[in-house]
């Protein structure tokens, strides 16, 4: 199993299976948003999503079999890519701007095409910022980063940079906030200034209110590991855990290497179960990610990481094994019976 070559050749798949996509909205260039909805009618809906950053390309995949694989009553809606314009790669991104599509030898050729085409804003050491048409490029992330006149210059605007990981090669995008935050597409969900992919996102969701938030990700490791969300009500609260304690337990069944004992995501992370960790968005900041906002707003929200450094065909499958147990679960709790007890 490889990653899709271009978003093109996802909806290509998509179609080829026999689903008519809904397109949501268009990303700036134009690319549709798509959702494709599969599984039963009964409610609450499942919510599946994946590709915010551009790099996560096992959970693309994963999301795409997982519309024929998971087979269930309830009303399932996946958005497979939230980044069309990232999963084309760096130099599609740079076409947007440039009178053609560059032909880029590797990352090194970043840096000496945006000093000769672009108005560069920035430059220390390896870094290079440019502004070229609309959008700008940068050779390096620059995520959080919120000093200098470069952000003052570019508030609003998107900013491109070269990303590459094992076996993908694509732009990842950055969004620089009216405030100067320089942020990634997996935020602004509880934003109303916000960029056309969350408001997508945001606003099927309001359509179909899910019960069960998933949304596929990867870090940069070798092991796997998933955040939860503390719930609104005990009894979801009570099912959020039973459901994280059944879905670890199905991966390291499988014999995927978790997370090492000490380690954390983050500072603004809690420890759970082995390889599960509880996120408080507010001691982050940053505006809520898809799976923050599915807990604030509607119900049960996982985000499941997958580690980069394990083989693709891997990732995509300990991807798919988390979310079924997820929905497995999720149906137990939704047998007919209302007092039905983790």
């Amino acid at each position: 199993m490889q990653p899709f070559d271009r978003y093109a050749d996802l909806l290509t798949c998509i179609q080829d299976n026999g689903h008519t996509p809904q397109i949501l909205g268009r990303a700036p260039d134009g690319q549709p948003i798509v959702a494709v909805k599969s599984g039963g009618d009964k409610t609450p809906a499942i919510f599946i999503s994946a590709g915010s950053h551009a790099t996560e390309q096992a959970g693309v995949s994963a999301a795409c079999a997982l519309i024929d694989e998971i087979e269930t009553e309830h009303q399932l809606y996946t958005i497979p890519s939230r980044d069309p314009i990232g999963m084309n790669g760096l130099a599609y991104a740079l076409g947007l701007s440039l009178d053609t599509t560059p032909n880029l030898g590797g990352l090194d050729d970043v840096a000496p095409l945006l000093k000769k085409r672009g108005e560069v804003l920035y430059r220390e050491s390896a870094t290079v910022v440019a502004l070229i048409g609309e959008y700008s490029y940068a050779t390096s992330n620059l995520y959080n980063h919120r000093v200098g006149d470069w952000v003052e210059a570019l508030k609003g605007r998107r900013l491109f940079f070269a990303a590459s990981n094992p076996g993908v090669e694509c732009a990842y995008t950055l969004i620089i906030t009216p405030a100067g935050e320089v942020l990634h597409l997996n935020r602004f969900h509880d934003t109303p200034w916000a960029p056309v992919e969350p408001r997508c996102t945001r606003d099927l969701m309001a359509a179909i209110q899910p019960g069960l938030t998933l949304d596929l990700h990867e870090h940069g490791g070798d092991f796997f590991w998933f955040s939860a969300r503390h719930q609104r009500t005990s009894s979801d609260q009570q099912w959020e855990e039973a459901m994280a304690s059944e879905m670890i337990a199905a991966v390291a069944a499988s014999g995927v290497a978790l997370a090492p004992s000490d380690y954390l995501p983050g500072s603004f992370f809690t420890q759970g179960p082995h390889s599960v960790f509880w996120l408080n968005p507010r001691q982050r900041g940053e505006g809520l990610n898809l799976a923050d906002f599915a807990a604030h707003t509607y119900g049960l929200a996982f985000t499941i990481e997958t580690g980069m450094e394990r083989p693709f065909a891997e990732r995509v499958h300990t991807a798919k094994i988390a979310v079924q147990k997820a929905v497995e679960v999720f149906e137990r709790r939704h047998a007919g019976c209302s007092s039905a007890t983790p």
